[in-house]
């Protein structure tokens, strides 16, 4: 079987699991890493995935680990469900009282 997952070669551990782990969700085709960018200040952040957007090929999500701001990409034909999934494993931030997911 292909790999659904590329790593960049100098990504961590910690959000590698969850790459792998979001490329085994019914619907998700390919998931990419973009952009790292380390990450100021400390603090813990309040979700894993901590932005989830639409785009033509599915999700554009922003990953928080301890040191680094990881902008990742979910190839999907449903993101409603992807969505759905992610936020049932607790991995994004809760949806808003009110907010419908865009």
């Amino acid at each position: 079987m292909a790999r659904k997952t590329h790593h960049k070669h100098s990504s961590g551990k910690g959000y590698r699991r969850l790459l792998d782990a979001l490329a085994e969700l019914d619907g998700v085709h390919r998931v990419a890493t973009g952009r790292v960018k380390p990450r100021m200040g400390s603090g813990r952040p309040v979700a894993q995935i901590s932005k989830l957007r639409r785009t033509e090929s599915g999700l554009s999500i922003t990953i928080n680990t301890e040191g680094a701001i990881v902008e990742a990409y979910v190839v999907t034909d449903r993101p409603d469900d992807v969505e759905a999934a992610i936020r049932a494993r607790g991995w994004g931030r809760p949806s808003s009282p009110g907010h419908e997911p865009s």
